[in-house]
């Protein structure tokens, strides 16, 4: 699992105007014909709903958020009502890896959205297929592989996991050749994606965890939303800075900065390794060379963009 959080909780800025969770809706920077059309809701950690006209896709759902306790020890149990409530009605999720925090509600979200087809890489479609999701409606991800779904395509674009100190001795990269993990702790890292998505002219990038495969990347063109992953990325040499050269975004919105072994119902709360005030910096960087706008999202909350 994304074990950054294990360390602890942090976080010092005073300023509202600067800290990593605003208290109220943003101003999107993409306006007007600019805009893309598209509704969007960050739902904690790297998951996010996006719609345009009807058609629901959501990335990385999560919502049942076990504590710290639970995480280690207890047996996985989803929150059926809470992943109804903010993922009902999808036509499709997609997955970047099979960590807890990213893929432990997927059987969840199967039955609360139905019609929803689930893609992510081979360890995510087996964890499915095991818990009982019907073959039919997982669609295996590769590095360049393109997905179809009402106005959007979705391309899977080949990545790794940030580096956590320590904690990435006890990760388990591939799932055990029988049954399911004993706790959310243990589930397996798995393939690794970020995910472009294209609709309507406009085109968002999405990296939900912080490493990086250079061949995949510099294959991508310019886009106008990056949503980045901040957790773990200190291991990643050059991280938002490789990305906006390669995307020149006109807004950067980060993501998996809050602790997520707290419930949604609590205000977030940013992970110790954070660095809000280094990426700050390198947000500024980007806005020097390329333009780029910080944009924070507000949890919950759906913003237009």
């Amino acid at each position: 699992m994304c074990l950054v959080c294990l360390l602890g909780v942090g976080g010092s800025e005073r300023d509202a105007a600067t800290a990593p969770f605003p208290t109220a809706p943003e101003p999107f920077p993409l306006a007007g014909a600019q805009a893309l059309g598209l509704s969007v809701t960050w739902t904690g950690v790297a998951g996010f709903v996006l719609e345009r006209d009807g058609t629901r896709i959501a990335f990385d759902p999560f919502a049942s958020r076990p504590g710290l306790w639970a995480t280690l020890w207890r047996r996985p149990h989803s929150d059926g009502a809470a992943v109804a409530r903010h993922f009902g009605g999808l036509a499709a999720a997609f997955v970047g890896h099979a960590h807890h925090d990213h893929a432990m509600d997927l059987p969840a979200l199967a039955a609360a959205s139905p019609e929803a087809r689930i893609v992510g890489g081979p360890t995510v479609v087996e964890l499915c297929r095991r818990q009982g999701v019907a073959g039919a409606r997982l669609e295996i991800a590769q590095d360049g592989a393109r997905f179809e779904v009402g106005p959007f395509t979705v391309e899977a674009v080949g990545a790794e996991h940030g580096v956590v100190p320590l904690v990435r001795f006890l990760d388990r990269a591939t799932l055990n050749e029988h049954g399911l993990p004993s706790t959310p702790f243990r589930y397996p890292r798995g393939e690794v994606f970020a995910w472009r998505v294209e609709v309507a002219g406009g085109s968002v990038f999405l990296q939900g965890s912080a490493g990086l495969k250079d061949g995949s990347l510099l294959r991508q063109r310019p886009a106008d939303v990056l949503v980045a992953c901040l957790a773990a990325r200190a291991g990643t040499p050059r991280y938002l800075e490789r990305l906006g050269e390669r995307l020149h975004p006109q807004v950067l919105v980060p993501c998996h900065h809050d602790d997520f072994f707290r419930p949604l119902s609590e205000l977030p709360r940013p992970i110790a390794t954070l660095r809000w005030g280094a990426f700050l910096g390198e947000a500024a960087h980007l806005a020097r060379t390329y333009g780029t706008k910080l944009w924070r999202p507000l949890r919950l909350e759906t913003a237009s963009w």
